[in-house]
This record gives C-alpha cells, structure tokens and sequence, in this order.
C-alpha cells in the first residue's frame, strides 16, 4: 500500500503526546499566541522554561516561516520546527543555529527523526515576554514583589513597573509559572487545547 503523508492534525497529536510524556512537571498549550506579532505557535511546551514547535506538514509550504522564526525567537527558550523531509533544504536556509530540526518519517506511525536539537535562545526580548501576563496575574505578582500598582493601573503601566523590578531570568521563570497556573477558558485570545502532561496517560 502507497504511503499517504500525515496531514498537520495528525503530526500534532504524536508531538503532543510525545512532549506530554517528556515533561511530567510541564504542560502541553496548542495555539499559544504571540504578543505584538499575532503569530500562534502550533505547540508550546512549558515547565521551567518555554519551548515552542512549529509543524510543516507535506501539505505545507514555508511562506510564513521567515515571520514565524522571528517572532517566536524573541520569546521562547528553544524553538524546534517539525516538517516534511521535502522543506528541509530551504528551512535550513531559513532558521537560526540555535533552532532545532525534527523530520516526519516516512511510514506509519507518525514518528520524527531529530535532526539537530535546539540551543539556548540568545537573544529573548524581555518587553515581549512580558507582554504574555495577564492584568490580573501583573497585580498579583507585583504585589508580591512589593510593588503594589495603582488600582487604576493599565498593563502598559505594570509590564514596565515588572521590567524595572526583575532581570530576565526571574522575568521567564515567572511568565513559565504564570502559564502553568492559569485557566485558558478565561483567555481573550482563546488557545485551542491546554494540557496537562498526566493527561495523555490519564485518557
């Protein structure tokens, strides 16, 4: 029987299921959204750090991998792409060192040869980070700090309190933490899925 190549849903599954299982202490966000740029990463995985894979599936073409290398670039930890042997050529030609290339097999099941691991990201940018919290968690981690804002006090006001009281490490650490703790059904820009890494052995 000829080999049919997986669409996206599918590859999502098995890298959902994949990082569930890599990450007991983490969780799995699909369609996490990237501030500023608007772009939604197809798979986030976060625990200590933030980790974003971008799925090219055979049906896929790179037009809009240029845009999305850049703006998950200034927000994640590690970034991977996950594609179809046929886009490694230009991808390559496309991503930063730093990025990590996994390949769809050829054959079923779905599984991925991993190319080149990622590296630390070098150059996260902090204004964007912040941007990813939420008024009510900014109040809360602010207070914490002693910095309690103004009641008044619009985001735009406590993301530049936060980055004048935090240097970039605790700044990740806290956004990391601040995604594990919250409840996607209340976003305002809703992701598609939000799970736990028990839950692929639970279901």
């Amino acid at each position: 029987m000829e080999w049919t190549a997986p669409t996206e849903a599918e590859i999502r599954v098995v890298l959902r299921y994949h990082l569930e299982g890599s990450a007991a202490s983490g969780s799995v966000i699909e369609e996490l959204w990237i501030p500023l740029t608007h772009e939604r990463v197809d798979v986030a995985l976060v625990d200590s750090t933030l980790k974003a894979f971008e799925i090219k599936s055979e049906r896929d073409n790179l037009s809009r991998l240029g845009r999305q290398v850049g703006a998950y670039s200034r927000l994640f930890d590690e970034c991977t792409v996950v594609l179809a042997e046929r886009h490694l050529p230009l991808a390559q030609e496309m991503l930063p060192p730093w990025w990590g290339v996994w390949v769809i097999a050829e054959g079923s099941p779905v599984r991925f040869n991993q190319l080149r691991l990622p590296a630390k990201n070098p150059s996260i940018d902090c204004e964007t980070l912040v941007r990813l919290l939420w008024r009510d968690e900014l109040q809360q981690i602010l207070t914490l700090i002693g910095e309690r804002p103004p009641a008044k006090a619009g985001r735009a006001w406590m993301w530049a309190a936060l980055l004048k009281c935090v240097d970039q490490q605790d700044l990740r650490q806290t956004v990391a933490q601040a995604l594990l703790r919250r409840d996607p059904a209340s976003a305002r820009i809703p992701t598609k899925r939000f799970l736990t890494a028990s839950s692929a052995i639970a279901g």
